[in-house]
């Protein structure tokens, strides 16, 4: 994964950006306790970005920590680059590492997010994260614990 200017992050993230019908949550087969949704991006007018958004939680059934990492990709032959990310782990006991902090990566720039953030729930995140990307969800997922039957939207 590369990282891409801070400012022609900016740029990309400067118009709406609409994600339809986002696949359901999958779990991470080589991490046990995580989840993935992984879809594409496209702009109002219905064509296509190069952009992915990928939302991954993390529980660790060990450690109690929740992590959610969710990141808007541009897509190119050679793979990703990174134009923005979040990143918010949530623990019972004091986070020492300074790194797992939550912070944001806009392009290559990593600024630390608020303390609240720890405190965040999933609805929290997720709307924070549309608003610094403009993304519109249609519809918003639930969140990956959430179990809902097929046919009860």
């Amino acid at each position: 994964m590369k990282d891409i200017p801070k400012e022609e992050a900016l740029a990309l993230l400067n118009r709406r950006l609409i994600c339809e019908e986002p696949d359901p949550w999958v779990p991470v087969k080589l991490q046990p306790g995580t989840t993935q949704l992984r879809a594409g991006l496209i702009d109002q007018d219905g064509a296509s970005t190069q952009l992915q958004v990928e939302l991954m939680f993390r529980r660790g059934h060990k450690t109690g920590l929740l992590t959610y990492k969710f990141t808007v990709f541009r897509t190119q032959l050679y793979g990703h680059d990174r134009v923005y990310q979040l990143h918010v782990v949530q623990s019972k006991m004091k986070i020492k590492d300074a790194h797992a902090l939550p912070h944001e990566h806009i392009g290559a720039s990593r600024e630390p997010g608020d303390a609240s953030w720890a405190t965040w729930g999933y609805d929290d995140i997720l709307k924070h994260f549309c608003h610094r990307t403009n993304i519109e969800f249609a519809p918003n997922p639930n969140h990956p614990e959430d179990f809902k039957l097929k046919g009860n939207r």
